[in-house]
């Protein structure tokens, strides 16, 4: 399989694994160099789900105003699913699916530089020919 194919499913599954199962049509196993060349040009808040060497569940990368931005998907203690460092009252989710679902009809909040931006959620959806 290549680097930009989907994952095999496994009978026992682990957290990484879990991730991979439950957001296969947007996930790629590639580096974050690779998410950032597959985005380029791309619209704003297109989006893939890719490993991350910072989080067990992965990294959620985008693009929005020709800036990268790549979000830690992380589980917290409670066993919920959420982006970026832990903050007060963050929005939580059961699943990583539930987390793509409701930021691509609800905005996901930026920051770059100090500034804040707003972005709905698009996945990325070009077809690659292994």
């Amino acid at each position: 399989m290549c680097s930009l194919c989907c994952y095999k499913r496994n009978t026992v599954l682990n957290d990484c694994e879990l991730m991979k199962e439950t957001t296969e049509e947007f996930y790629k196993d590639v580096s974050r160099d690779t998410a950032e060349n597959l985005l380029k040009n791309k619209q704003n808040g297109t989006f893939i789900i890719r490993p991350s060497k910072n989080s067990n569940l992965g990294t959620l990368s985008l693009i929005q105003d020709n800036k990268m931005f790549h979000l830690n998907i992380r589980r917290r203690e409670d066993d919920l699913i959420t982006l970026g460092t832990e903050k007060p009252n963050e929005k939580c989710f059961q699943d990583i699916n539930s987390l793509i679902n409701y930021y691509i009809s609800n905005y996901l909040v930026l920051y770059s530089n100090g500034e804040k931006t707003l972005t709905l959620l698009l996945p990325y959806m070009e077809k690659t020919i292994c």
